[in-house]
């Protein structure tokens, strides 16, 4: 009994404690001339759990084949060191994405109101953004610096509406009156969502999809066909 009731409390503990752990991403991002750079790193449940994504490579082909992505990923929880995937991103491609978006949201009730909420719980606690740059005129440095400013504050205030600023974003462009071309950027982010409510924000999807009639048969397929089974299948006109 007393075993049973001890095995009970350690349990609810251990369910508490995650409950109230967070679920951390890192971004960073870099490109300086032809050099592009970014990771990503997740923990979760105090750091027992840890993804990593990194792209060292992307690079812009032609118009017709796009640009091509390296990608590495690892985790603790995998046995094997990590996995490194080449990927072609183009018209073709986004395409496809395109009508995956339309079958989620068509198989899923008010998803962009469940993607809304859930991102409002999101609570950004870092946000760094410099660049660097030189049109090559002095002239036109001047008026892309005031562009780039506007289109930098735009996208922060956008985003400041949909997650929970912690702290000022820091943003800084800094023109270069150079007689050559260039141009590097370097972005930072730090975000946090409760493990908690990542759990019932899982459960209030899982139960918006079931309110569809078929909508899990169809983000199983979709899943399916993201690992690997639906190669070769055109994207459906819709």
């Amino acid at each position: 009994m007393w075993i049973t009731l001890a095995v009970i409390a350690v349990i609810l503990i251990l369910l508490a404690a995650a409950a109230m752990s967070n679920i951390i991403c890192t971004i960073r991002f870099s490109k300086d001339g032809h050099d592009d750079k970014a990771i990503i790193d997740i923990h979760m449940l105090y750091g027992l759990v840890r993804f990593h994504y990194e792209m060292p490579k992307l690079v812009f082909e032609n118009m017709k084949k796009g640009f091509l992505l390296k990608l590495e990923k690892s985790s603790n929880l995998s046995r094997n060191s990590g996995n490194t995937t080449h990927t072609r991103i183009n018209k073709k491609k986004t395409d496809l994405w395109a009508h995956e978006i339309r079958i989620l949201l068509r198989s899923t009730a008010s998803l962009k109101k469940w993607l809304q909420r859930t991102f409002s719980h999101v609570r950004v606690h870092e946000l760094k953004w410099s660049t660097n740059f030189s049109t090559g005129e002095a002239e036109w440095t001047a008026i892309a610096s005031g562009v780039l400013w506007s289109i930098k504050t735009t996208l922060i205030g956008w985003l400041s509406f949909q997650v929970r600023m912690k702290s000022s974003p820091r943003i800084n462009v800094i023109p270069v009156f150079k007689d050559e071309m260039l141009f590097s950027t370097e972005f930072y982010c730090v975000s946090r969502l409760s493990f908690g409510y990542a759990l019932f924000a899982a459960i209030i999807l899982l139960s918006r999809i079931l309110k569809v009639e078929g909508g899990l048969k169809k983000w199983i397929r979709l899943y399916r066909q993201r690992k690997g089974k639906g190669k070769g299948q055109k994207v459906p006109s819709v």
